[in-house]
């Protein structure tokens, strides 16, 4: 409750996740339903898995605004505040120390309005990725950029491809 108060993210609903599991498919299974929450999200993270947690989240929620909290209550509190990115890179020039509670702002409703209105729902994603393709966007330019319209990772895209190759 500290780091949501603290945050300055809206503290009208939020979500408390706790510690991410361990296994990449895992993870995606609790990320991908919290890609659309309006409401703040918060998780807790161990100083050497802080970095990789915030990639987790890039890849599933975008470069959204976040803020690592460290030590609460402690003598050496401390409150980072940014994008995921920007964090990410703040990391890389000082090394984590301590546990982190990360909170992370939820989808605003433009975005969700916007997400509501894409012009590739309706396409699948052979269909997605043949769109690119036919605007002369190489192959694996054409998989990242649908994997980056739909929110989940190129190999995702990748491996639906070759699920629906092999099923033909």
């Amino acid at each position: 409750m500290s780091a949501l108060i603290a945050s300055g993210l809206p503290t009208t609903t939020f979500t408390f996740i706790g510690f991410l599991p361990r296994e990449r498919k895992d993870i995606r299974a609790v990320l991908s339903p919290l890609r659309s929450a309006q409401g703040t999200i918060l998780f807790y993270e161990s100083p050497h898995r802080v970095v990789k947690t915030l990639a987790h989240l890039h890849e599933a929620f975008g470069n959204r605004r976040i803020v690592l909290a460290r030590e609460l209550t402690k003598r050496y509190e401390e409150f980072l505040r940014g994008t995921i990115e920007e964090c990410t890179d703040w990391l890389a020039e000082h090394p984590p120390l301590g546990e982190y509670v990360i909170v992370v702002e939820g989808e605003s409703k433009e975005d969700a309005e916007m997400a509501e209105s894409a012009w590739w729902r309706q396409l699948s994603i052979e269909e997605h990725v043949a769109h690119y393709e036919a605007a002369d966007m190489p192959r694996k330019e054409a998989m990242k950029k649908a994997a980056s319209d739909r929110g989940v990772s190129k190999r995702d895209i990748y491996n639906a491809l070759l699920d629906k190759a092999e099923q033909q």
